[in-house]
């Protein structure tokens, strides 16, 4: 099983970890709502997981401009 963190803008893989079994709690889920676990964590049928966030390029962009901040993808 793979756990693969992907920025949400600009679609950078920023990590991928191969594990056998994944402890939700110490990813979080249990602080997430039924939607932001539908919007954030995506599930393919080879059994990896997809966190949805926001690479440190992306997120100095959003610092210098923060009207981006109402938009879901700014990046073109």
């Amino acid at each position: 099983m793979a756990l693969t963190y992907k920025c949400k803008h600009c679609s950078k893989e920023m990590g991928s970890l191969q594990i056998e079994e994944i402890d939700l709690e110490k990813i979080g889920w249990e602080y997430l709502s039924e939607q932001e676990k539908l919007q954030l964590l995506q599930h393919t049928p080879d059994q990896t997981i997809t966190i949805t966030s926001i690479c440190e390029s992306c997120e100095h962009i959003i610092e210098n401009n923060p009207l981006y901040h109402e938009l879901d993808y700014f990046i073109q």
